[in-house]
């Protein structure tokens, strides 16, 4: 009877390589006419927009733009705080070695720091350091061989790899809008200085062919008003939203990863029905990226001989990425601030934004440590002058994620996301936060394994007939009881079964392993 290879197909997820850099990034702003001088710049931060990215030849190629917001207090009798918006474009060349087109790109973006200085009272230098994390991955489908048959006397030697089978990815952008009123407490609207938006999930379900995700935009505005006593306010709005992304074959309560951009985001200031400007549209596109995936186990066989006939196995060494685990958890990351002590004291606050910032990890007794840091931005406005004031504090975290078989080697890939954000003036030096960091761990690791491609046949039969009745093998350093079997044509079972052998998995080198003849008898 021939041999017959039973196969199936594996699908490897490779990682060509990984990438950080930091990119300066320099620019001048002039004042347009409209605007008055400027005497001091109180506060700027700014947000990136990835416009594209894509693989080539040994590197990645990434344009966008970083969208500026700038505050300043005008140069005038009343020093009327005044706004600017403007944008700075940026292009990348980030060298991996072994990129290829149609390659999987994922690359996150951050801006490090933003350094604003006057050239003169109607122009400014801007210089961003932007840090650019990239990766590289290339998917391909082999075949492996999952069971051989039409061999007697066959041993085969299995191993089982755990690896996500990804269904799907898409991504899908969803329009949110909402008008909204100020209290009878606030006063009226002169013009918007500051509008912060973020996207937050609340909600993720994956169903029969799609992904439905809920969440907030959240929208803090701060502006100026007519009002003498309560020039500078700021208000905080919630606009909620459910979107849901085509995802063919997803089934229900697959595992998934949502990604959520805000980008093109418009307001108008209109008159309420008194005729006074208390009314905020607001207008954003929510970008929703989804994947889903589901974690499989394939049995490979690595190896394979006949007690009664000889062969050959050719064989491929490949490299399967295989994933060990993927954990999503939340942190609570409380601190109090204090105010540095030459800046003048917190009337109220205007807006705090925050990000986690990973400054370590390390991995001990199946548990993953994550250090990082909550950087706060606060803006607030002085108690005596009654201006926009900053300053940047940091509170330092610790996070401790429970990952059956992690090891330090491991491939370990950490991603901090701000999930929620309170904060609470407690006095005019101190102010209080409280946070959720989202602690979104994907751990694999870079199995090696040869794969049996084809079997050539042979007609010689395995003779024993000259081999001693008992054979007496010394375990020599790095063998393993299959390694054994093998060379002396008889099975594992046999070896245990001869040896007493307790823990097959463990045997020491200078150990004594008995062998003995199989003979077949013959019946007439």
């Amino acid at each position: 009877m021939a041999v017959e290879l039973i196969k199936d197909l594996l699908k490897i997820e490779e990682t060509i390589g990984k990438e950080e850099i930091d990119a300066l990034i320099e620019d001048e702003i002039s004042l347009s006419e409209v605007k008055p001088n400027i005497k001091k710049i109180l506060n700027i931060d700014g947000e990136i927009e990835t416009l594209e990215t894509r693989a080539v030849k040994d590197k990645i190629l990434i344009n966008g733009i970083i969208k500026y917001n700038i505050l300043y207090a005008a140069d005038d009798e009343n020093l009327t705080i005044e706004r600017i918006e403007d944008s700075t474009n940026f292009q990348e060349e980030i060298l991996i070695n072994g990129a290829e087109e149609e390659m999987n790109v994922d690359i996150k973006t951050n801006i490090e720091h933003i350094d604003c200085n006057l050239i003169d009272s109607r122009k400014m230098s801007i210089k961003t350091v932007l840090h650019f994390n990239t990766k590289v991955q290339s998917c391909s489908t082999i075949e492996i061989v999952k069971d051989i048959q039409g061999v007697e006397g066959i041993q085969t030697l299995k191993d089982c790899i755990r690896y996500n089978d990804i269904v799907g990815s898409n991504t899908s952008d969803t329009l949110v809008k909402e008008a909204f009123e100020l209290s009878e407490d606030m006063p009226s609207i002169e013009h918007i200085l500051k509008l912060n938006v973020k996207g937050y999930e609340r909600e993720v379900r994956v169903v029969e062919d799609k992904v439905i995700v809920s969440g907030v935009v959240e929208c803090a505005i701060i502006y100026y008003s007519d009002d003498e006593e309560s020039r500078i306010n700021h208000v905080k709005y919630e606009i909620p939203f459910t979107h849901f992304v085509d995802l063919p074959g997803a089934v229900k309560d697959m595992d998934n990863r949502v990604n959520i951009e805000i980008s093109n985001v418009e307001y108008d200031i209109r008159e309420d029905i008194s005729g006074e400007k208390r009314v905020i549209d607001i207008e954003a596109f929510v970008k929703i990226s989804a994947k889903v995936f589901e974690q499989r186990e394939k049995e490979v066989i690595l190896d394979s001989y006949s007690t009664k006939r000889k062969f050959k196995l050719i064989k491929k060494e490949v490299d399967v990425l295989e994933n060990i685990a993927e954990s999503i958890s939340k942190e609570v990351v409380k601190g109090v601030v204090n105010l540095p002590q030459n800046y003048e004291g917190i009337e109220s606050i205007c807006d705090l934004m925050a990000k986690p910032v990973l400054t370590d990890y390390r991995v001990v007794e199946n548990k993953l440590i994550i250090e990082g840091l909550l950087e706060a931005d606060i803006l607030y406005v002085g108690e005596s002058t009654g201006e926009i004031m900053g300053f940047k504090e940091e509170i330092p975290f610790k996070s401790y994620v429970d990952i059956d078989g992690i090891k330090e080697d491991m491939d370990i890939d950490i991603e901090l996301v701000m999930d929620s954000l309170k904060f609470n003036r407690v006095n005019s030096r101190d102010i209080e936060i409280e946070g959720i960091v989202k602690n979104d761990v994907k751990v694999d690791r870079i199995k090696k394994i040869d794969i049996i491609t084809e079997i050539e046949e042979d007609d010689k039969v395995v003779d024993l007939s000259s081999r001693p009745s008992i054979t007496i093998y010394i375990v020599q350093k790095g063998d393993t009881l299959w390694d054994i079997a093998k060379r002396f044509n008889t099975t594992v079972d046999e070896l245990i079964n001869t040896n007493d052998i307790i823990n097959p998995e463990n045997i020491m080198p200078g150990e004594k392993i008995i062998i003995q003849k199989q003979i077949e008898v013959m019946e007439f």
